[in-house]
């Protein structure tokens, strides 16, 4: 069977020599490079040796024998010490701390296989009678100077912990007077006055004696400066572009900031004092700040002064570099701010100057429809006068009839009685013709009444509108236009102008194919409380998909016109909007060679 070796050892170097040498010599090894971890090992394992080194840290090996002997189930397990200290002393204080025996290192290859194989084959040493109290004893004084050590480093440790907590803490507290700093800044857009406020900010936050700050002016021209003794912000001397001390300084950007005595150490130290920025038994610091918009020149620098030998400790550094950053990012938001309130007013500016020029233009449009409506108020009326002008033949042809049957009476006589009531019926007929041609005319001239609702037939309306259409000349020529008006029920209270518009829109989409309908069918009838009026056309089917948006609004724009292909009439959404105050609904579908749009609205019984 395989032994078993378990190696404690904290240098990587001893335990791969003694893991080749055993290995090669058939043992099973084990390592642990810390004492602790061991004696964990040592119980898991329960290896038949284990080679200790005596200076481990933590628990030194003399302890981790003495944890093992008092364990019930370690105590009788053999334990070779591994130590550099090869004096007689030392050998007996690991056998006195429970060790079974001492190779002493380095280890020489050429015996130490035979040692560990002693070891294992029940070799113990012990330490002479007559010396083991004074071994005793010098053991507990190595042990009480190695508890002594550890607890020092302990309250070394601890007290470092305690520099480090309180670092942390004033960290912290900086860092929320800054984020609290920060978000005060965000109402101040003027780059001069955001610079005096983070400047006095970061001054006290240092305790700084003096703080100046330059930076590169928006012209690129020169460089521009202010500073903060504690009484108030005053103007620096302007520098050049081209100043040595900034150029200098470029180079050195890229490696922050230059507190002490790295910047007495450096050439510009010389440059800085010519200027009067910082003085020779003073205490600077100098803070180049890089251009953040991408480029690899100097945005600006800062220099802070205070005396005495006070040094800049890390935190304050930090500090420094994050008020100088806060700065820099704020002025530039400013100025992006300025700037764009500067763009703002030149278009609103602009917009104002656009507006009047769209006064103007409204302005001469309203003369320009004022003229056009003059010259097509008088073609209107030419062809409406000349649509009245076979009602009023009828009107004198038929007084004339009347005139000679009056006359003619005595010798007439009861054929008067029957050719009477025919020519006053059709006098009647061309008055009512003229009469609602002139009614729906005057609508068209006065506004205002046409938006006024009124007890309305439909009947008349659709017959004096469609009579205005071709008056017009809505309808195109060659369009034959049928009416079947078979409602029973048509009489609704509402605007004039709605129904006059609705039925203009359904007109345009029956004549709107790519070739105009030759017949436009109008019909009516009164169907389950509704009033049901259709317009039927012969200009060609219009594709499903097109018919799915049919009433949504600006609908045309999402439409691709392809030639030959028919589209739904763009006043279609006006016309269903037109019908929702009376409850109306609208549909559109395809009918033989063309569409049929049909309007529903509810008249009741």
């Amino acid at each position: 069977m395989t032994r078993r070796i378990l190696c404690i050892e904290d240098n990587p170097i001893n335990w791969r020599l003694v893991q080749r040498l055993l290995v090669q010599a058939g043992y099973e090894m084990h390592w642990a490079e810390e004492g602790l971890r061991g004696y964990e090992m040592a119980l898991e394992l329960k290896p038949d040796l284990v080679l200790l080194d005596i200076n481990l840290p933590g628990l030194s090996g003399f302890e981790i024998a003495t944890k093992f002997r008092q364990h019930p189930e370690l105590k009788g397990m053999p334990i070779v010490a591994l130590t550099a200290k090869t004096l007689k002393s030392d050998r007996e204080t690991a056998l006195v701390a429970g060790c079974d025996g001492f190779i002493p290192k380095p280890i020489d290859p050429f015996t130490f296989v035979d040692q560990v194989g002693a070891y294992l084959g029940g070799q113990r040493e012990r330490v002479e009678e007559a010396r083991e109290g004074e071994v005793l004893r010098s053991f507990n004084v190595q042990m009480l100077e190695h508890l002594e050590s550890q607890l020092r480093e302990a309250q070394e440790a601890n007290h470092k912990l305690v520099e480090t907590q309180q670092e942390l803490e004033r960290r912290n507290r900086s860092l929320a007077r800054l984020l609290a700093f920060g978000q005060g800044l965000l109402a101040e857009h003027h780059p001069r006055s955001l610079m005096a406020r983070v400047l006095d900010q970061m001054r006290r936050e240092v305790g700084a004696d003096r703080v100046l700050a330059y930076r590169l002016h928006p012209s690129g021209g020169y460089w521009e400066g202010i500073q903060d003794e504690g009484s108030g912000v005053t103007d620096l001397p302007v520098l050049p572009r081209e100043c040595p001390f900034c150029l200098r300084l470029s180079a050195l950007s890229a490696g922050g900031a230059l507190p002490g005595d790295r910047l007495r150490a450096n050439r510009i130290w010389d440059e800085g004092m010519a200027r009067g920025f910082w003085g020779s038994s003073s205490e600077p610091c100098l803070l180049p700040l890089q251009d953040r918009q991408g480029g690899d020149g100097l945005w600006g620098f800062w220099v802070l002064v205070r005396g005495g030998e006070q040094p800049f400790q890390p935190l304050e550094l930090e500090l420094v570099a994050l008020h100088a950053n806060l700065a820099q990012v704020s002025i530039e938001n400013a100025e992006l701010i300025v700037s764009l309130n500067e763009s703002s007013r030149a278009l609103a500016s602009s917009y104002e100057r656009m507006e009047l020029a769209y006064q103007d233009l409204q302005t001469t449009k309203a003369a320009l429809s004022r003229q056009e409506r003059q010259g097509l108020m008088e073609e209107l009326f030419l062809k409406i006068a000349q649509r009245l002008a076979a009602p009023v033949r009828t009107l004198g042809d038929q007084s004339q009839e009347l005139d000679r049957l009056l006359e003619a009476r005595e010798v007439l006589g009861p054929r008067v009685c029957e050719e009477a009531p025919k020519a006053i019926a059709q006098i009647r007929q061309a008055v009512g013709t003229v009469d609602g041609l002139l009614k729906a005319l005057l609508r068209r001239v006065d506004k205002e009444a046409s938006g006024t609702p009124e007890w309305l037939r439909l009947h008349d309306l659709l017959s004096q509108e469609l009579e205005l259409l071709e008056a017009e000349e809505a309808l195109p020529a060659g369009v034959r236009l049928t009416l079947d008006l078979q409602a029973s029920l048509q009489a609704i209270f509402g605007v004039y102008a709605d129904f006059a518009r609705l039925l203009l829109h359904l007109v345009q989409h029956g004549c709107g194919g790519p070739e105009p309908s030759p017949v436009l069918r109008v019909a009516t009838r009164f169907e389950e409380g509704h009033f049901v009026l259709q317009v039927e056309d012969q200009g060609g089917p219009i594709p499903d998909v097109l018919l799915a948006h049919a009433f949504e609004p600006f609908s045309e724009l999402h439409q691709q016109p392809v030639m030959g292909i028919r589209s739904p009439g763009p006043g279609l959404p006006h016309a269903r909007q037109l019908l929702e105050p009376y409850s109306g609904i609208i549909t559109l579908a395809n009918e033989g060679e063309g569409t049929r749009v049909m309007v529903r609205i509810p008249l009741g019984a």
